[in-house]
This record gives structure tokens, C-alpha cells and sequence, in this order.
């Protein structure tokens, strides 16, 4: 499966290196929105300009939230989407007021058209399909969440992007950011509640295989550039990072290609390593979720084993703790299964 991915840049915030980055990082939508009170809008225009030059010349394509406060901000007479297509726009996600879907019929001629996902119904879609509206090109996105409490939950969200599978619509769903929040709460722009205090990775990943979700979008100002990375990796090469300190004897680990065994065990990850001989118990206390555990000579023929513990566990004399997972990813362990590939990397700082 293709999964799309995108970020979102606000006009005060607005650079050109993140820009960059993202696009080397297989970003294809730019996500921007000029319904934010709190922001000087008084050179819209001339910003927005601006940003569509960087997205030509990145591959990337804007997409602006579009309501009747859009035509306002950028001084342009309501409803008048050739003047949209002049400043250089290639995709509208319509708002709110686009009822008449005639009208979205006709905007499709020029844009690549994305509904808000979080309020169309399955009624909407049908709708949509009798008055010749091209569903196979749309997409769905949802709305992001500035306050806390306000996001929705993850099950509403699975249902929704069920409905659009079931008519092949692709879905993106927005994750925060970890760099930098966006004003003028900075309490994060997720979809979904649970994932406002959770890293933008793990969101990510969760909303991938358990959400029908066939794209990301970071909701928040910035994220750090090895987020992106991981994110990139994740949907583009089917590669699951995972940043560990581990012990000096098992750095060699960094280069290795792992894999999750197909059985997935509920205590503990287990990787597809050779098993072998030679391991002394050493190191081998309690374990706690997120230890990465080499199985000694004591385990017998499954000496040379590695897991990762889920949850905490009782001592075992048959496992050295040889490392630990980054202890904001943990929520990425239900997802290290056979379907993945596994790439651990050093975690920054330690």
C-alpha cells in the first residue's frame, strides 16, 4: 500500500529548511490554515505566495483549509477559486459552506479536493457519487484538535475510516508535533485525544495499524527532523525504528536486519536472531517493559534469543539485560511483529 504523508506550516512559522526536509522525507502535502485569530494575517497574500514558491520548488503540494474566511484573508472576492489557481493552489480541503455538490464536482476540474473526514458520512459520500462527483480522486482529512479535552477518541476514528475504505477513499489523520507546538495554546494539533500526550511516532504507528488510516499528518508547527525519518521509514519502506542504548558487547546489533517472529507472544517481543552457545548469565535481574533481553546459556536452545519485555516481568536467570527501548516509544511494542522490518539505532544523548 501507498501511504501519504504531509505536514503543516503556519505562516508565522514558517522556513524553508523544514520545508525541505520534509519533502527529502517523502512529504507530499503541506497543510496550512488562515482561520487562526490569534495570527497576523495582515500579509497573507504576499506569505502565502511565499510558501507556494517553496512548495514548487519541492515537489510538495498546499493545501489551505478553505471557507469564506479564506477568500477574505487573502483579499480575494468569495468564491473565486480561479484566483486560488492563479496563486498557484493545487488542493483545497474544504471546510465548511460546500454543501452544493455541484460545486465540488466542478472544483475537481482544476484541484485535488480533500473533505474533512471527521464530519462526512457515508450519506454525504453517496451523495456525493449520484451528483458525479469523482469519489476515487478525493481524499479524506481530518480535523486536528488545538484544546485539550477536545480531540476524538481512537474507536470513532476507526469507524469513520472504515467507511471511507469501504469506498477506497484514502484517510489522513493528523499527529502532533515534538519540535514545536503550534500557538497559541502549544498543547498539540492531534486527531485523536489519547495521542496529545503521546510521541508523534508511536501515534503514527498506532493510527497505521489499527486506525484503516492510509496517511499521516503532523498537526503541530515542527517536528524534530529524526521523527520525520522514522515516520518516512515507517510508511515508505515498511521499516520500524527503534532508538536503544544497548550494552557495548551488542552495538553490533545497530547493523543488523531484524524481525519480529510472525507468533506474536504476549509478554515479550521475540526476534528472529540465531540462536547460539557461549552466552554467560550475567546482568539477568528484573525486567521491566522496554529491556532488551538476550537469552544466556541457562535458556538452553534458545540461547542467543532477543525480546523486548512488554511489561514488567519477574526475574529470570535465563535472560541478560543487554539494553533498554527510548522509554517515550514504548508504545511501539505491540507493533514489532513479523510484518515489519526492525532497525535499532542509537539513542541520541545517552
Amino acid at each position: 500500500m501507498t501511504y501519504l504523508f504531509g505536514i503543516s506550516v503556519y505562516l508565522q512559522d514558517m522556513t524553508e529548511d523544514y520545508l525541505k526536509i520534509a519533502s527529502e522525507n517523502g512529504a507530499k502535502y503541506v497543510f496550512t490554515s488562515l482561520h487562526i485569530p490569534e495570527e497576523d494575517l495582515s500579509q497573507a497574500t504576499s506569505k502565502i505566495k511565499e510558501l507556494l514558491g517553496y512548495c514548487e520548488k519541492f515537489g510538495m503540494h498546499l493545501v489551505p483549509d478553505v471557507s469564506p474566511i479564506t477568500f477574505e484573508k487573502l483579499e480575494i472576492d468569495s468564491g473565486d477559486f480561479s484566483a486560488l489557481k492563479q496563486l498557484g493552489v493545487k488542493a483545497l480541503r474544504l471546510d465548511y459552506g460546500f454543501d452544493d455538490l455541484n460545486t465540488v464536482k466542478e472544483l475537481q476540474q482544476d484541484f485535488e479536493i480533500m473533505l474533512n473526514a471527521s464530519v462526512v458520512s457515508e450519506d454525504y459520500i453517496n451523495k456525493c457519487q449520484a451528483h458525479g462527483v469523482a469519489i476515487e480522486e478525493i481524499i479524506g482529512v481530518h480535523n486536528f484538535y488545538p484544546k485539550t479535552d477536545t480531540g476524538l477518541s481512537l474507536d470513532s476514528v476507526i469507524q469513520t475510516n472504515r467507511v471511507f475504505a469501504k469506498y477506497n477513499i484514502p484517510v489522513i489523520t493528523f499527529v502532533p508535533g515534538d519540535k514545536l507546538k503550534r500557538f497559541p495554546l502549544y498543547e498539540g494539533l492531534p486527531t485523536v485525544e489519547k495521542h496529545r500526550s503521546i510521541h508523534p511516532y508511536v501515534a503514527a504507528v498506532e493510527l497505521i495499524q489499527t486506525a484503516d488510516t492510509t496517511g499521516i499528518m503532523i498537526g503541530d508547527s515542527m517536528v524534530y527532523d529524526e521523527t520525520m525519518e522514522w515516520i518516512h521509514d515507517y510508511l515508505h519502506n515498511n521499516v520500524l525504528t527503534l532508538p536503544v542504548v544497548l550494552h557495548p558487547d551488542y552495538t553490533y546489533l545497530f547493523k543488523e536486519e531484524l524481525r519480529g517472529r510472525k507468533d506474536v507472544s504476549e509478554q515479550v517481543v521475540r526476534l528472529m536472531t540465531p540462536r547460539k552457545q557461549g552466552i554467560s548469565p550475567e546482568n539477568n535481574g528484573s525486567r521491566h517493559k522496554g529491556d532488551i533481553i538476550m537469552q544466556n546459556d541457562l535458556a538452553g536452545r534458545y540461547a542467543g534469543e532477543l525480546q523486548f519485555c512488554k511489561q514488567d516481568l519477574s526475574f529470570s536467570p535465563q535472560g541478560n539485560k543487554i539494553g533498554f527501548l527510548h522509554p517515550e516509544l514504548l508504545g511501539l511494542l505491540p507493533y514489532v511483529t513479523g510484518n515489519v522490518n526492525i532497525k535499532l539505532v542509537p539513542l541520541k544523548g545517552a
